[in-house]
């Protein structure tokens, strides 16, 4: 073989088969029953291409028609549904994810994505990389492996992101909250190194801007993006005197939210008399919370199958989407978890 050319994979050969990567993996593992005559046209395309499974151990599948799916938090309801996008979208195409959890560590994230330079995958999806922007960028242009990143913005040739435009959309939640007469607005911060925390941010001030007004540094309380670290956050905020406690709040995630309608409960105020909350994602809990959480929604399971669909057409030979990015919509759901501001001092 012409050391020039780049070394043939799974893909190549189901194309120049004629068949689904599902299908050339079950011949070379021998997993499932073939017909003859097509596992005799796989085996003469691997012959032809010269073809070299790579095997992680013996009688096991070939990690060649293996995602790598990196997720911040296997907890987070948030990423489960991105993930069963990406699984369900992978299994038609004869893929199969392989789930790694950083649990919201950076550092555990970075040892993964270094992984990849030397452990052979077909391809790399990121979901909400907890990294720096630079070192994020660092460590995946050291594979070259396809790869796919949600809800980041990473500009490079090889890297395709899928995003929603969060600053934008909390600018319109916190606009929702000003039309209700809110004046004493907080956020509740998640990572702070996190680019979509602090997008998220500078949408609360862009619109608190418009309005006169300003996000106070005592009403940005960050915490830990579970219900535990909105709990703890939101009970920071609480411990404030009472005229200078927010009236409304915006949450990281719908997860804070949680915490902080508990923490307020505890307070013995109320949701949304006492205090409006904003989340976002629009979990499925959120729609049950009590009171129901309004929040800012976003197509976790359309984000996962169209980054596993972005994924494949790489796989094909297909460059990223122009300018690398796909921007979703990210719509305001508006529940009962705010209403107009009280009049009168918080209780």
């Amino acid at each position: 073989m012409d050391a020039k050319k780049p070394r043939p994979n799974l893909l190549n050969v189901a194309q120049r088969a004629g068949v689904s990567p599902a299908t050339v993996s079950r011949v070379i593992n021998n997993t499932a029953p073939v017909r003859e005559s097509v596992r005799a046209r796989v085996l003469s395309t691997i012959a032809e291409l010269g073809y070299e499974p790579t095997f992680s151990h013996p009688n096991t599948r070939t990690l060649e028609n293996a995602i790598a799916l990196v997720i911040p938090d296997i907890l987070n309801p948030y990423f489960a549904e991105m993930v069963r996008g990406v699984q369900d979208d992978a299994s038609t195409r004869g893929f199969f994810p392989v789930l790694l959890d950083c649990n919201e560590d950076p550092k555990r994230e970075e040892q993964l994505l270094r992984m990849f330079s030397t452990q052979p995958m077909c391809g790399i999806i990121v979901l909400g990389s907890r990294l720096a922007p630079d070192d994020l960028l660092v460590v995946l242009k050291q594979s070259h492996t396809p790869i796919v990143v949600i809800n980041r913005s990473v500009r490079h040739p090889r890297i395709a992101c899928i995003r929603v435009d969060l600053e934008s959309a909390t600018i319109h939640a916190t606009r929702h909250l000003i039309d209700l007469n809110h004046k004493r607005i907080a956020y509740l911060a998640g990572p702070f190194q996190s680019e979509q925390s602090i997008a998220r941010r500078r949408g609360v001030e862009r619109a608190l801007a418009e309005a006169g007004l300003q996000l106070s540094p005592e009403l940005c309380s960050a915490g830990f993006p579970n219900v535990d670290g909105g709990f703890q956050a939101m009970s920071a905020l609480l411990a404030l005197a009472p005229a200078g406690r927010p009236t409304a709040v915006i949450t990281y995630n719908d997860l804070m939210a949680l915490g902080a309608l508990h923490a307020i409960r505890v307070h013995h105020l109320r949701v949304p008399e006492d205090i409006s909350i904003i989340g976002i994602d629009d979990i499925a809990m959120a729609a049950h919370a009590n009171p129901p959480l309004t929040t800012i929604a976003q197509p976790k399971y359309r984000m996962g199958r169209l980054a596993m669909q972005t994924m494949y057409r790489m796989l094909q030979g297909h460059p990223p989407p122009e300018e690398s990015f796909t921007l979703l919509e990210s719509p305001l759901i508006v529940r009962e978890s705010t209403a107009p501001a009280s009049n009168g001092v918080n209780r």
